[in-house]
């Protein structure tokens, strides 16, 4: 019995880092989309793994798993990038857009 627990907890760390790994592709593809609520809800779902760990046995957790996230922030550093930088443009054709409606009605 005692091995079989040995075999079992490194396939558990395996499913939480590819499930974890999973996720953030799904945001990326979301983000790339432009599906902000989609991101926003695989975002939420991605930090209930990171509490999940957080809340784990220090040794259940495999050391490669941090290093899995450290190359998730550094993705998502240029996904939030693009994100403002999309909302930077959206903003401003929005304003853009208020702007010519403004003076079309004072033309009116």
């Amino acid at each position: 019995m005692h091995g079989k627990k040995w075999e079992s907890r490194p396939a558990m760390k395996n499913d939480v880092a590819e499930q974890f790994q999973l996720l953030n592709k799904h945001i990326a593809t979301a983000i790339a989309s432009r599906d902000y609520v989609r991101a926003a809800a695989l975002d939420r779902a991605r930090q209930d793994v990171l509490k999940d760990v957080c809340l784990m046995d220090v040794k259940a957790i495999d050391v490669d798993f941090f290093n899995i996230v450290e190359e998730c922030a550094r993705d998502n550093a240029s996904l939030i990038q693009a994100v403002q930088e999309d909302m930077n443009h959206i903003s401003w054709q929005t304003s853009r857009s208020l702007k010519a409606q403004r003076a079309y009605r004072s033309e009116i």
